[in-house]
C-alpha cells in the first residue's frame, strides 16, 4: 500500500485579485502586484488527512488522468528508488552511467513522475470534493476540468522526486497562472469555480506527500 499525506491550503481571492489576475497575463507590472498580493496571504499548510492506496488504484488512475506515454510508471520510479538504494545491478554488472557534466545529477524518468503526480491529483478530486471528470485537455492548461457539488474543478498537477520544500515552492510560483484561469473561466461558467492545484513529492515507494491549494473567489 502506498501512504499518501494530504495537506490543504485554501486561498480566497478578492474582487482587487480577481481583476489583477485577469490583467496580468499581459501586463507585467500588474502581474507583480498581483503576486505581491497573493504572497500576503499565502499560509500554512494544514493536515488533511492520510489515505492508504492500494498500487492497482494508482494504476488505474494514471491511465485515466495521464497524458504521458510511459510504460508502467509506478515500475519506473520503484526501479528508480532501487538504484538509488543500490539495490540495482546483479553482481558483475557495471553501475549505471549517463554522459553529463559535472554539476548535472542523473535523474529519474520525469514522465512516470509526472504520470503518478497526475494521477494522485484525479484520485484527491474524487476523494476530496467528490467530482466527475469532464475533461482531460491534451496539451494545454489545467490538466484535468471537473464537475460535483454544483461547482466546477480546474485541477492542475505538479510532482518530483525532490523535496516537499521543493514542490512547495513550484506551487508557490503556479498560483498566480491559476488564479488567472480561475478569475476568467468564472465569467464563462453558470457554476461557481474553483482552483486545485495539487503538488506530490514522492519520497520512496510507498510513501507520497501531496500538498493541495484551493483557489476561489470571494463573494
Amino acid at each position: 500500500m502506498i501512504q499518501l499525506h494530504i495537506e490543504r491550503r485554501p486561498i480566497q481571492l478578492s474582487p482587487l485579485e480577481q481583476s489583477l489576475a485577469k490583467a496580468a497575463a499581459s501586463r507585467h507590472a500588474l502581474r507583480l502586484q498581483l503576486q505581491h498580493q497573493i504572497a500576503h496571504k499565502l499560509g500554512a499548510y494544514h493536515p488533511a488527512c492520510l489515505l492508504s492506496i492500494h498500487p492497482d488504484t494508482l494504476k488505474y488512475m494514471v491511465t485515466k488522468y495521464s497524458e504521458q506515454l510511459v510504460f508502467c510508471p509506478l515500475v519506473e520510479i520503484q526501479q528508480w528508488f532501487n538504484y538509488q538504494s543500490g539495490i540495482f545491478l546483479e553482481p558483475g554488472y557495471p553501475p549505471l552511467f549517463y554522459s553529463r557534466t559535472e554539476h548535472r545529477c542523473v535523474s529519474p524518468n520525469k514522465s512516470a513522475v509526472a504520470a503518478i503526480g497526475e494521477g494522485v491529483a484525479g484520485l484527491l478530486a474524487q476523494r476530496l470534493y467528490h467530482c466527475r471528470k469532464l475533461a482531460r485537455p491534451n496539451h494545454d492548461y489545467p490538466d484535468i476540468v471537473l464537475q460535483g457539488n454544483g461547482q466546477t474543478y480546474l485541477v492542475e498537477a505538479k510532482a518530483t522526486i525532490a523535496s516537499p520544500n521543493e514542490i512547495q515552492a513550484v506551487l508557490d510560483e503556479e498560483l498566480l497562472r491559476m488564479a488567472a484561469y480561475v478569475a476568467a473561466c468564472s465569467e464563462l461558467d453558470a457554476r461557481s469555480v474553483v482552483g486545485v492545484l495539487i503538488g506530490t513529492a514522492l519520497l520512496n515507494e510507498q510513501e507520497y506527500r501531496s500538498y493541495v491549494n484551493e483557489v476561489s473567489l470571494c463573494g
